[in-house]
């Protein structure tokens, strides 16, 4: 038992542990969750080519998203928490600091989940020659 946790957060509910995720299921959610979707890089595409792409594709999952993921998980596992992605930022850097975290996560979803429809829709309007 370490003094800083406290022991509510020890308790077995909070300590059970899932499945473990694989390798290529990760990198593929965080890739996801961090980028949003592909939709949009159609110029990209043809200004560089296929290759650098999937190369991009293949590449960018391992340099970064994997990573940022296991810092992820780390802090996560140590503050058993539903906001555990913001409690450790608050237990480090204090209250102030947590309230930033939850507000630029909440930025950040919300401006992501606002650019996903006018994306979709623009590529879709363009797939169909209109």
């Amino acid at each position: 038992h370490h003094p800083s946790v406290p022991p509510e957060v020890l308790h077995p509910h909070y300590t059970h542990t899932a499945p473990p995720l694989t390798l290529w299921p990760l990198a593929v959610l965080t890739f996801y969750n961090l980028s949003g979707f592909p939709s949009g890089i159609e110029p990209s595409i043809c200004a560089t080519g296929n290759f650098y792409h999937i190369l991009g594709f293949l590449l960018f999952p391992l340099v970064w998203t994997l990573p940022d993921a296991a810092i992820m998980a780390e802090m996560g596992a140590a503050f058993r928490d539903h906001s555990a992605g913001a409690a450790w930022v608050e237990e480090c850097f204090g209250e102030a600091w947590g309230a930033v975290c939850v507000y630029l996560i909440w930025v950040s979803v919300a401006t992501d989940n606002a650019f996903k429809p006018p994306c979709s829709w623009s590529t879709s309007r363009a797939s169909r020659g209109g």
